[in-house]
This record gives structure tokens, C-alpha cells and sequence, in this order.
């Protein structure tokens, strides 16, 4: 019930979140009988290509309410993806307790550690808006939980391999999680079989990953175009905007945004590593230690890339991997606990830190104003609201369009009044963009009829590209999105 609670705003706050939109263009095209024009929507997606065809149900349930008027870009209308979001990510939450009892063995250490999991702001941060994270997270864990819940002999290497290539599909910045997951699945394979199984595993694993890439290659070539070739071209544009991050930039997230459930995360992995370390010198490896020993060497990587390869730039939604794995890590440094007194209390801490930051960030989630749906709720029409009405603290010369109407003939809700209004902060802060803040001035008589804090000053938000200057600008300045009206006319 949480989740569907945060379903009432949000929705195309992020630039990115426009590229859903190629799923609703690739079916307009598909049902026009048109593959030249469905390749080429799909083609505009951004590495996120797998997304826009694995979304066309999604996309095809919004054309219903299309039949009748309303716009797939209509605030309403997106409620559709958004419950869909919900959906997948309670699919992802049955994969990882089902994961955590499988590797841990103690069924009330997975269930404090899956509820912590829940409530993470990360966990349900992309849950109102339309990107992909979510989905290619579900898909790379339920590869995980095949994984350790089914015989290594068989199709499994082949269901894993391509599971793994439709999750980089649907966002190729998760290449780096694709690349952890085969490593650990391959080293399962060898401790359990040694290395010609191993080594089948790999073969078989990495054809079935390549295959989902020759299919994409395919399509794109049904269209006169290049799937690799444009991953290329797109690798390309990458700006790098995170140099003073690196190393830093867990730590700080967890810290920052999940404040106590991130202490206990931190904690637990600090636990888990040094009894894992101990493991290795014994040789007496556990099935989670090909999990999480993996993924601490993939985030390692990320950072050095990042610190010191000025390659890698980093956001909050590349973490959204590493955090089932962080979980996982707390879950068995509670369930090694021999003494019961001792690991009650710890059970008990952890439980009070996620209600307590779940409780805090809460609060704070539910109280953000994002400019499109103050743009709806007012009726306020961008296009009749001219530029130097439009004032920005934040990325000045940029502006929201206002969603789609709920209905296209009408324009119903908005009105012709669109000039009657002075918009502040109806704008994103962008990377790589000095903010020196400079305060709007307005120098006429108006009325202040709306004003709620700017989304973006919660803190997981600004970790999605801002670097540390700015994200503290966020946190101390009071970013508002504010809507006056002229009480007089010039």
C-alpha cells in the first residue's frame, strides 16, 4: 500500500522519463504497419532500447484510455506504467527474500532484512516515475534467484545468459551489475563442479547474453539501422560529471539519503567482509559469498573508474544494484550471530533504524512539489506562459511542459489564462551547470498562490548527476516551486 500511496505525483519530473514515450511511438507505428518508423522510435530510446519493447504491453493498456481521448502523456494515463512499476518491484522483493532464506538459512533474518530492503528510499525512489531502473533490477535479480534455487546442470547457464542480456538492454548503464552477475554465477559453478563446468557455464552463459544482443542487432537492422553502432555513438556523448565523488559516493548515499538503514547496511557489510575474508583463507566458501564478494569488487571498480579513470560517472541509480547485495550482506551478518540474547538485540536495532529512516524519508517524500503536476493541478498551460514569466533559481533557461491534457480536443483542464501566471522553479537542476544561486525577482504586483518545496531538494534526487557542491547546495538552500498571479496587467 506504500507504494501504490506514492503513485499520486511525480510522474515525467525527470528528463529521461520522456524516452518511455518510445514504446507508446513504437506501437503507434507497429499497429500502422510501419517496422521502418517502430525501429526508428525504438532506435531514439538511449540505451534503453530492451525498455521500449518490453513496456509495449504497457504501453498498449494506455492506449485504451487513448481510444477515449486522453493522451498517453496525461497524468492519469500514466498511472498505468506507474502501477506497473509497483508490480515489478514486489516481483523483485519476492525474488530477494526467496534469495536471502536460500543463502542464509534464517527465514526472520530475511524477513528484517527484506522489510529493511523495502523501505530503502532507493528501493522505492523510480517507483512514480517512467525509467527503467526498476525493471532491469527485477530482471537481474530473478536471475540471481534462478540461480540459487535451481541445478546448475541443465538450461540454467542458458535461462541466466539471457536473462543478464535483456536486463543491459533495458539499461546498458547496468553493464557493470551484468558483468558481476556472470562472474559469480561462473565462480558458483566452479566450486560446486569445478572448471569444465565452470567453464561450460561461462560459454553457454555468454552465448545466451550475446544472443539478446544479435536480436536487438536484428531489429535495428529491420530498420536501416545499428544496435551496437548506436551503443557506440552513445558511449561517445557520455559527459563525465562526477570527479569528486569516486570512493565516496556509497558511503555518502547511504548516509545521506538512508541515514540509520544505511548505517545498519554499512555495518552489516563491514561484518559480513571481515567473516568472508576469514572464509577465504579456510577455503570454506558460502553460495552468498559468490553473491556479495562480486559486488563489492564491481562497486570497487565503479569508484576507481570514476576517482581516478575519470570514466564512469556516477548516479544514484547506478547503486540501485548494489543495494539488494548490501541487504543480503546485513541479513547473514544477523543470521551468524550465535548468541540469541545478543542477536535479538541486533535484530532488533535493525528494525528500529529502517522504520525510524523509512518513518523521516517518508515525511519528507510526500511533501515534494513537482512542477508538472502543479502544472495540472492549476490548469496552467506552459505554451501561453511566455519566457520571461518563467524564472528559474536552478538551471535558468529551462522550463517543464505542461502534461497532457485529459482531453485532446478540448485541452481540458487548461485555460487560455497561462500569461496571468508567474512561474519560479518550474525547471530541473542539471549536471555540469553552475548554480550560483540568484533569487527570483518579481516587479509587479502579484498573488502567491502555490508554494511547496522543489523535488529535487530531496536529497536522493540530487545525487542523479549533481556533484557534491551542488547536491550541498540543494540541502541547504529552499529551493521552492512557487506559482504567483499578476493582480495587474502591464
Amino acid at each position: 500500500m506504500y507504494r501504490l500511496s506514492l503513485l499520486d505525483r511525480g510522474a515525467t519530473a525527470f528528463v529521461d522519463e520522456t524516452l518511455y514515450f518510445t514504446s507508446v511511438m513504437t506501437l503507434q507505428s507497429l499497429s500502422a504497419g510501419d517496422v521502418h518508423g517502430a525501429v526508428k522510435a525504438i532506435a531514439t530510446a538511449r540505451g534503453r532500447h530492451g525498455a521500449a519493447l518490453i513496456q509495449l504491453p504497457v504501453a498498449a493498456l494506455q492506449a485504451i484510455p487513448s481510444h477515449f481521448g486522453i493522451p498517453a502523456s496525461n497524468l492519469q494515463s500514466l498511472l498505468i506504467p506507474a502501477v506497473c512499476n509497483v508490480l515489478v518491484t514486489l516481483v523483485t522483493l519476492f525474488f530477494f527474500f526467496r534469495i536471502c532464506v536460500e543463502v542464509c538459512g534464517d527465514a526472520w533474518a530475511a524477513l528484517i532484512g527484506a522489510s529493511v530492503y523495502a523501505f530503502l528510499v532507493n528501493t522505492n525512489l523510480y517507483v512514480r516515475h517512467m525509467l527503467p531502473y526498476d525493471w532491469a533490477l527485477c530482471i537481474g535479480i530473478g536471475a540471481v534467484w534462478l540461480v540459487v534455487t535451481r541445478p546448475r546442470a541443465g538450461r540454467l547457464p542458458v535461462w541466466t545468459g539471457l536473462l543478464t542480456g535483456i536486463m543491459v538492454t533495458i539499461y546498458t548503464g547496468y553493464y557493470l551489475f551484468a558483468g558481476v552477475l556472470g562472474v559469480g554465477f561462473v565462480l558458483q559453478a566452479w566450486w560446486s563442479g569445478g572448471w569444465r563446468q565452470a567453464a561450460r557455464f561461462a560459454v553457454i552463459f555468454a552465448a545466451s547474453a550475446a544472443t539478446v544482443v544479435a536480436v536487438m542487432e536484428l531489429i535495428f537492422r529491420a530498420g536501416g539501422l545499428s544496435y551496437v553502432g548506436g551503443l557506440r555513438a552513445q558511449s561517445r556523448d557520455i559527459a563525465f560529471v562526477s570527479a569528486d565523488d569516486g570512493w565516496m559516493f556509497l558511503p555518502a548515499y547511504l548516509l545521506q539519503v538512508e541515514r540509520l538503514s544505511g548505517v545498519a547496511l554499512l555495518g552489516g557489510t563491514v561484518v559480513y567482509l571481515w567473516r568472508a575474508a576469514w572464509r577465504v583463507r579456510r577455503r570454506a566458501l558460502r553460495p552468498i559469498d559468490f553473491l556479495i564478494v562480486p559486488a563489492v569488487a564491481g562497486w570497487a571498480w565503479q569508484s576507481l573508474s570514476s576517482a581516478q579513470l575519470h570514466a564512469i560517472p556516477l548516479y544514484g541509480r547506478l547503486l540501485h544494484p548494489w543495494m539488494p547485495f548490501l541487504a543480503w550482506a546485513l541479513v547473514d551478518s544477523m543470521a551468524a550471530i550465535e548468541r540469541p540474547r545478543l542477536r535479538h538485540v541486533a535484530r532488533a536495532v535493525v528494525v528500529t533504524a529502517g522504520v525510524v529512516s523509512w518513518v523521516l524519508s517518508a515525511r519528507a517524500y510526500h511533501r515534494l512539489s513537482y512542477p508538472p503536476d502543479v502544472l495540472y493541478a492549476l490548469r496552467i498551460d506552459t505554451t501561453r506562459v511566455s519566457g520571461d514569466r518563467k524564472l528559474c533559481e536552478l538551471c535558468p533557461g529551462t522550463s517543464y511542459a505542461s502534461p497532457g491534457p485529459l482531453d485532446r480536443d478540448t485541452q481540458y483542464p487548461y485555460t487560455d489564462a497561462g500569461n496571468n501566471y508567474i512561474l519560479v522553479n518550474f525547471c530541473q537542476a542539471l549536471p555540469q551547470v553552475p548554480r550560483p544561486r540568484i533569487p527570483a525577482v518579481i516587479n509587479e504586483p502579484v498573488t502567491l498562490i502555490y508554494d511547496g518545496p522543489h523535488w529535487m531538494t530531496f536529497q536522493a534526487y540530487a545525487f542523479e548527476g549533481l556533484a557534491p557542491p551542488d547536491r550541498a547546495a540543494m540541502r541547504e538552500h529552499d529551493y521552492r516551486v512557487r506559482v504567483f498571479r499578476r493582480t495587474s496587467s502591464n
